[in-house]
């Protein structure tokens, strides 16, 4: 189990790599927007990458509430 505070500061810290995921994102939209789809591409790998940091931050978090 962790305490409240380490809890809040996980939940920081997923809610900042998705929110990471969503701009990488939105660049990539911006980028096919403009016909730029090698920089899309990056982009949307980006996104991914940080999309899967949150997703594992809340598997740990869950586990230790569990």
């Amino acid at each position: 189990m962790i305490s409240k505070k380490m809890a809040e500061a996980l939940n920081k810290q997923i809610n900042a790599e998705f929110y990471s995921s969503y701009l990488y994102l939105s660049m990539a939209a911006d980028f096919e927007a403009k016909n730029l789809s090698g920089f899309a591409s990056w982009m949307k790998v980006q996104a991914q990458e940080e999309w899967g940091h949150g997703m594992r931050i809340y598997s740990y978090l869950n586990e230790q509430q569990a």
